[in-house]
């Protein structure tokens, strides 16, 4: 590097490091994640931005922000690290890049402007204030996820969207990426390292925001409740799936205890005559019997009802999950029951998806619904149900009592916040992104 660029680099650094010091004096919670950047200059951006290990910045940009408005190098600084602590570089897959990379940036601005730090206090412009009231008005929480599905919905002109990226982009997310010349193993497990390194700081992140004193928490607005939903445990749910498999015997070859040493032994030295025949019967986890209930409030979307009821039958069917001979109920329900489908075959459920018409659109009482499944189980029509699921907006009275069967509330929320349920409930919190991206792996 010729001195002239090692000085223009010093000079970055040190703009940086003041920036640093200044942001940990005033909100400590921070201490782990300014310590995760290291800092170098790139004149390939005309800005700043990160790639998750550094912080790549045009000293040109850093000098004349530090002269003007020394508190914009601490807001970008921060903006920085909360692009990071949620991992915005790795929610770009299956989404609008221009959408996400805005929405990501709203999400992160909403923030900064409520920490009551001073040193990245700013007086929160009219255009500001616009915007996020016409946000809150249709999201609880603005995070990135729901900023971005409020946007897809939208449908900005471009000239507003492009006034957006003016008002709360302050970084260049071009290093999110990867190098393109880097080889795909090596990058794959750059992008492993990135996210565990930054996983591990949200998560201590958060455990200090929830230890410090209230003072020093109050300063950092709604960054713990972000954070709760962020780092969420996030549902396999082909996994949970099988939890409702039950064993059982059916005809197929067990080739896992089949021995070939034996087999062949016996057509030599026999004549054609197999020593050893391979089982006939297998013993497999299965699904074999099953309710779903879903709510068909009118506060559940009929879009949403049929992704969830295609998607699971999809999952089940690629997983191989069911006997030949299965007792699946399926059970439209609001306030009351609304209609009951049997479900014996793959053909009738391939029919029944076919011919779908949503009922109700009333009120929710998940009572109607699990009492109508144990009078089924009563009356003998199941013989062996392993669990209920249900699926809801989790808003409706749910039974005392725990019934004889396990039971999952599978709740589809749009701003990732909680829902609480019984204790004898298991729960599945998903968001619609999840539910979209089963549909768009299909579909590849």
């Amino acid at each position: 590097m010729n001195p002239m660029k090692e000085q223009l680099s010093q000079i970055g650094v040190k703009i940086l490091t003041a920036s640093r010091n200044d942001i940990y004096l005033s909100m400590r919670f921070f201490d782990i994640a300014l310590s995760g950047l290291t800092y170098e200059m790139n004149l390939s951006t005309r800005t700043i931005g990160t790639d998750g290990f550094k912080i790549l910045f045009n000293p040109g940009y850093l000098v004349s922000s530090y002269k003007e408005y020394p508190q914009d190098v601490n807001r970008v600084y921060v903006h920085m690290l909360l692009h990071n602590i949620f991992r915005h570089y790795s929610g770009r897959q299956q989404r609008d890049p221009e959408l996400w990379n805005l929405a990501c940036d709203i999400a992160v601005e909403s923030m900064v402007d409520e920490f009551q730090a001073a040193c990245v206090k700013r007086v929160i412009t009219d255009e500001r204030i616009s915007w996020y009231y016409r946000l809150k008005k249709d999201i609880k929480v603005l995070n990135a996820e729901s900023v971005y599905r409020w946007l897809v919905r939208a449908k900005l002109p471009f000239y507003e969207q492009q006034k957006a990226e003016k008002l709360f982009r302050w970084d260049d997310h071009a290093f999110w990426d990867s190098e393109d010349d880097d080889p795909s193993d090596q990058r794959q497990q750059r992008q492993k390292r990135r996210d565990k390194k930054w996983q591990d700081i949200s998560e201590k992140t958060r455990t200090n925001l929830k230890t410090f004193s209230k003072d020093a928490t109050d300063k950092a607005g709604d960054l713990l409740l972000q954070m709760d939903i962020s780092l969420r445990e996030r549902y396999d749910y082909k996994a949970f799936l099988k939890k409702f498999a039950v064993r059982n015997e059916e005809i197929r070859l067990d080739m896992d205890n089949f021995d070939y040493i034996f087999y062949t032994y016996g057509l030599n030295a026999y004549g054609n005559i197999p020593l050893i025949e391979p089982l006939e019967y297998r013993e497999t986890e299965k699904i074999q019997e099953l309710a779903i209930i879903v709510d068909t409030s009118e506060s559940c979307s009929e879009e949403l009802l049929r992704k969830f009821f295609g998607e699971t039958f999809a999952i089940l069917h690629q997983m191989d999950s069911f006997f030949k001979k299965i007792n699946i109920h399926i059970i439209q329900c609001d306030a009351d029951v609304q209609k009951d489908t049997a479900i014996h075959s793959m053909d009738d459920m391939k029919k029944y998806m076919k011919q779908l018409m949503v009922r109700g659109r009333g009120g929710t009482d998940f009572r109607k619904g699990l009492g109508y499944v144990n009078r089924l189980v009563e009356e003998g029509e199941f013989k062996n149900l392993k669990g209920v699921l249900y699926f809801t907006d989790g808003y409706g009275a749910f039974p005392k009592n725990k019934p004889p069967y396990d039971v999952a509330f599978i709740f589809v929320s749009e701003d990732g916040t909680d829902v609480k349920v019984p204790p004898w409930a298991m729960k599945v919190l998903l968001e619609s992104d999840d539910i979209m991206s089963w549909s768009e792996a299909d579909e590849h």
